[in-house]
């Protein structure tokens, strides 16, 4: 495969690592807003729950387009850095006008327009952290540990500030982080990708390849099968009685589970290997979402939001090192994108819509669909293991 260019970049690969990290610290610190809270300001806004399933879903189903075109864009031009600080910068904007909406319809086109700047943004910065750690030696679990670092702040911070103040907050934390966040990314290494010969190549093509649609459809029934936690899980703790306090820390104790596996994560890979890491990390979620379904009490929601590092965190992680191995030449940001897209965009897309519904007449039982959810998905993880000779895919 032919090498980046790192001519335009500076710095050791402490450097780069620092950068790299600041990246995702300042990205997760955003998400650890937008995903616990934003649903809690879209209620406020007089969204009632299946209102709020529609829009969340809405995001998620731009990015089977969005990811895909901004992704291949990336690409064809051979940068990473620039498309994302102009995505970034879109996307702070594009949640600004929520607080002009003043109907479901208005809030839709918000969340479209959204979504469309923010959807391409984690998966071309991961494949320049991919990239990075491959040409540098450097460790993808221990830079990305700290955007789960800062998403425990966040979602730990927003929730002491929401005690006693308004809601709108919400809206105007996730704006100015999406701000910040471009201003930090402007120092991310420069690394020059070879431009494809086939510049106009069907960034849809890979979903032609079996390996890579299995793929795609095991990590993306993992994604839905947390849809209803991510969508409502602030929602119905605050209805049994946790207060927002403690919800912040039920939110960090999976992120803090999440980061001790990021920082092994190398040790792991290397011993064994990125498929059966992504097995089981889907058969955790069956153990997870049947027992979260009925538990009530704050110890045991701790001991179960554990599980987190397994359900998302080896998962990611499997799917990260998976793509980098099998990308097929010239194609290594559009796979990532196509992964973001259609393995978690698509699937969580069709997961929050069905989360809305099944909350609103199940409640908290509605997370035993989940468990169903997530037998499909390690299924599909083990056939893929059947399937993939650990080379790089054709097309």
């Amino acid at each position: 495969m032919s090498a980046p260019d790192l001519s335009r970049t500076s710095g050791g690969p402490f450097g780069w690592s620092v950068r790299l990290s600041l990246f995702y610290a300042t990205i997760f610190m955003v998400a650890g807003v937008s995903m616990p809270w934003f649903p809690v300001y879209l209620e406020s806004r007089g969204m009632a729950p299946e209102q709020i399933g529609l829009l969340l879903a809405v995001g998620f189903w731009i990015k089977p387009l969005a990811n895909p075109l901004g992704s291949r864009w990336a690409d064809v031009s051979g940068e990473r850095r620039r498309p994302i600080v102009l995505f970034l910068i879109g996307a702070g904007a594009a949640y600004a006008l929520f607080a002009l909406g003043d109907s479901f319809t208005a809030f839709v086109f918000c969340a479209v327009l959204a979504a469309c700047f923010n959807s391409p943004i984690l998966p071309l910065g991961d494949n320049l952290t991919m990239t990075a750690a491959a040409e540098r030696g450097l460790d993808y679990g221990r830079i990305r540990l700290w955007g789960s670092v800062t998403f425990i702040g966040a979602v730990y911070g927003a929730g002491w500030l929401l005690e006693g103040s308004p809601t709108e907050i919400i809206l105007w934390l996730m704006v100015g982080g999406y701000l910040f966040t471009a201003l930090v990314s402007t120092t991310l290494p420069d690394i020059r990708f070879p431009r494809p010969e086939k510049k106009w190549r069907n960034p849809f093509a890979l979903l032609g390849q079996p390996v890579f649609l299995i793929f795609l459809v095991a990590v993306g029934l993992n994604s839905a099968a947390h849809s209803v936690l991510y969508g409502f899980g602030t929602i119905q703790w605050r209805e049994i009685g946790r207060s927002d306090t403690e919800i912040g820390v039920l939110w960090a104790i999976g992120v803090i589970a999440e980061i001790v596996l990021f920082a092994l994560s190398k040790r792991i890979i290397d011993r064994i290997g990125p498929l059966p890491l992504m097995v089981l990390g889907c058969a955790s979620g069956i153990l997870r979402w049947t027992l979260t379904a009925g538990a009530t009490g704050f110890v045991e929601l701790s001991l179960l939001q554990v599980l987190h590092a397994f359900t998302f965190g080896a998962t990611h992680l499997g799917a990260m090192h998976f793509i980098q191995r099998a990308a097929p030449e010239g194609m290594s940001a559009t796979a990532q994108g196509l992964f973001a897209a259609f393995g978690m965009g698509l699937f969580m897309g069709f997961g929050a819509m069905t989360a809305g519904y099944l909350y609103d007449g199940l409640g908290g039982q509605a997370y035993y669909v989940m468990t169903v959810v997530s037998v499909g998905s390690t299924l599909c993880a083990l056939i893929l293991i059947r399937r993939w000779n650990g080379t790089r895919l054709t097309l």
